[in-house]
């Protein structure tokens, strides 16, 4: 009888320890499919047009490209620059956060500014940085900083210090479109019909990496000092930038 007792009880721990492992491999696995699901792209990543011409800098020739997104104070705004994100209708980049750019290039982005804005944080994301020239076009005119207090959004990528992939950072400041009583006013922009800002810069890119970009101005909810909501919420004010 004790053998037989031994025995049933070890064919209970055997069964509750697979059951264990059983159970602990699904929750394992649906941790695995949750944050896959949440880590993936918003959107289709949005791929640089490659040219056929190129450019000398500093003596080195590069192949071009170009890339064109926008900025939006909400998806109805969007919708008036022809794109559907079909998301929460908070302010937002677009058609995609995810952009693919080719390695030891040099990249043309255009920028559509459509938002107001109030004041950052840290007035050195005002500043231009680590583009060609040290400038960005806007509207038609060439600067190397917007003050603090009129910039709607930024344009900041950047990638973690690495021996594995070429640094790049570029800071690109998007001055902010004035507000009246009923409204964002006019601009002398026809690019945007004169409702918005069009920036435009250049970059070279290094070799092979993966990178991330983000806004620093504080453009969320009120909560977390305006850094909730939109700017806590992958694929609206941030993305990423994979270079190859």
């Amino acid at each position: 009888m004790e053998s037989a007792k031994v025995e049933t009880s070890s064919s209970k721990r055997l069964i509750s320890a697979l059951v264990f492992v059983v159970l602990g491999v699904a929750v394992v696995g649906t941790v695995g499919f949750t944050l896959h699901a949440l880590s993936a792209d918003p959107q289709a990543p949005l791929h640089a047009t490659k040219s056929s011409e190129t450019i000398v800098v500093d003596g080195k020739t590069y192949p071009k490209a170009s890339v064109t997104m926008g900025v939006y104070a909400d998806s109805a705004q969007a919708a008036e620059d022809g794109y559907t994100l079909n998301k929460k209708d908070y302010v937002q980049y677009g058609p995609s956060t995810h952009l693919i750019l080719p390695a030891h290039t040099y990249v043309t982005m255009t920028i559509h500014a459509y938002d107001g804005g109030e004041e950052l944080n840290n007035p050195y994301f005002g500043k231009v940085v680590g583009t060609v020239g040290g400038t960005i076009n806007v509207d038609g005119v060439d600067i190397n900083a917007v003050a603090p207090d009129k910039v709607q959004h930024t344009w900041t990528l950047h990638g973690i210090p690495s021996t594995s992939q070429d640094p790049l950072f570029v800071n690109v400041p998007l001055p902010h479109v004035d507000e009246g009583e009923d409204g964002f006013l006019p601009t002398n922009d026809p690019g945007t019909h004169n409702k918005g800002h069009t920036v435009v810069f250049s970059f070279i890119t290094g070799g092979a990496g993966e990178y991330v970009w983000n806004c620093e101005y504080p453009c969320g909810d009120g909560s977390y000092a305006k850094f909730g909501a939109a700017m806590s919420a992958y694929g609206y004010m941030s993305g990423k930038v994979t270079v190859k």
